[in-house]
């Protein structure tokens, strides 16, 4: 008992100067114990271990980018050569709205063709027959054809393009026309006409009848001038019908003009031949319902 006693007092004296020497103790920061115990408790804390991803290069995003170009280049191409073609039966006339406004009046026995998807970077056709063109003021306009190519950025006009004949006439604004054999090229403006000649370039009339020039449109005949070839040729194409013995009567005796204008639609085939072979004295007979002979009257 008395053992315990001194025990208890000699711990109660080592308390007391544990005490004393806390009550010295004075800590050189200016944070508190508490802060200073929690950041040492921080460092001796075990770091989550650090996960370290490799990255691994495929060829998957290659070929993507390669198709991505493909595709783009596939557009591009489609874009530039995806073409519309118009064409006319015998005794046919069409109308080509064009994806600018301009306007295409196709006559008998005619192509057009053009690219609609790039349209809006180049104004450009191909032409082979006769056409009338109504065109939207804009970009440069052209119309191309075997002999020759008509530029315009404006304007209203006819164009005759058949085999090595090939003829212009301007009805409204000016129109730039280029021979693609010799590179010969004139400047029309309204009422002017421009026919080229074989090897020699370009012959100009002025102060033309236009009316007369693109008279198909109205569904009329104007052969003043014309060869009697092609005037045959013309009859062919509007009525649908085949002219046989129309070559021979190509020798300059028979160039002489028809006078008037022809309607159409008030004539059939004979009716037309028989004024013909009789201004020119000669004769025509019905083969079948498509066919013609024409020869010289004995």
């Amino acid at each position: 008992m008395k053992n315990e006693t001194n025990d208890r007092n000699q711990a109660n004296k080592l308390l007391t100067r544990l005490d004393r020497l806390n009550d010295r103790l004075e800590i050189p920061y200016s944070r508190s114990k508490a802060e200073v115990w929690a950041a040492m408790e921080a460092r001796l804390e075990p770091k989550a271990p650090v996960k370290t991803i490799k990255l691994v290069h495929r060829p998957v995003f290659r070929l993507a980018m390669a198709a991505s170009v493909l595709l783009m280049v596939g557009l591009i191409g489609l874009m530039r050569f995806y073409s519309v073609d118009m064409t006319t039966s015998p005794g046919q006339q069409l109308v080509v709205d064009l994806p600018d406004g301009s306007t295409v009046h196709l006559s008998a026995v005619s192509t057009v063709s053009y690219h609609p998807y790039w349209w809006r970077f180049a104004r450009e056709l191909d032409l082979e027959g006769e056409a009338f063109f109504e065109v939207e003021p804009g970009s440069r306009f052209t119309v191309s054809s075997t002999m020759g190519a008509t530029s315009v950025l404006g304007t209203r006009f006819n164009v005759y393009a058949r085999g090595e004949s090939y003829r212009v006439a301007c009805q409204t604004g000016k129109v730039k026309v280029v021979g693609q054999q010799n590179g010969s090229e004139v400047i029309l403006t309204a009422n002017e006409k421009a026919a080229l000649k074989a090897g020699n370039g370009f012959e100009v009339q002025r102060g033309i009848n236009f009316e007369a020039e693109a008279a198909w449109i109205n569904d009329e005949f104007d052969f003043k001038n014309k060869p009697l070839v092609e005037v045959l040729e013309e009859v062919e194409r509007q009525y649908g019908v085949h002219i046989q013995g129309k070559d021979v009567l190509n020798d300059g005796t028979y160039d002489a003009s028809i006078s008037g204008r022809l309607v159409r639609s008030e004539l059939n085939t004979e009716s037309i031949l028989e004024m013909i072979c009789t201004i020119y004295n000669l004769k025509f007979e019905k083969l079948n319902s498509s066919e013609y002979r024409i020869r010289q009257n004995q």
